[in-house]
């Protein structure tokens, strides 16, 4: 994985009101860690298929959560 997704990724955390982009980079990066964690459990590594859908599906779930965040 590149250091711009992380990048992307913690800066939407730590800012998620700022850049639709960013809100969006968090939903990519999710979905690179789904693919990710299809491809381990392919290749019969399951701890690692586990931990990527850990992450695939807290990822997505900031992303929902941030999306559909209201600014009061």
């Amino acid at each position: 994985m590149c250091r711009c997704c992380y990048n992307t990724s913690l800066w939407s955390l730590a800012y998620p009101g700022d850049h639709i982009l960013f809100k969006f980079s968090q939903f990519f990066l999710g979905l690179m860690f789904l693919f990710s964690g299809f491809s381990e459990l392919k290749a019969n590594r399951k701890t690692y298929a586990i931990i990527s859908f850990s992450v695939s599906l807290f990822s997505i779930l900031v992303f929902i959560t941030t999306l559909l965040s209201r600014k009061g």
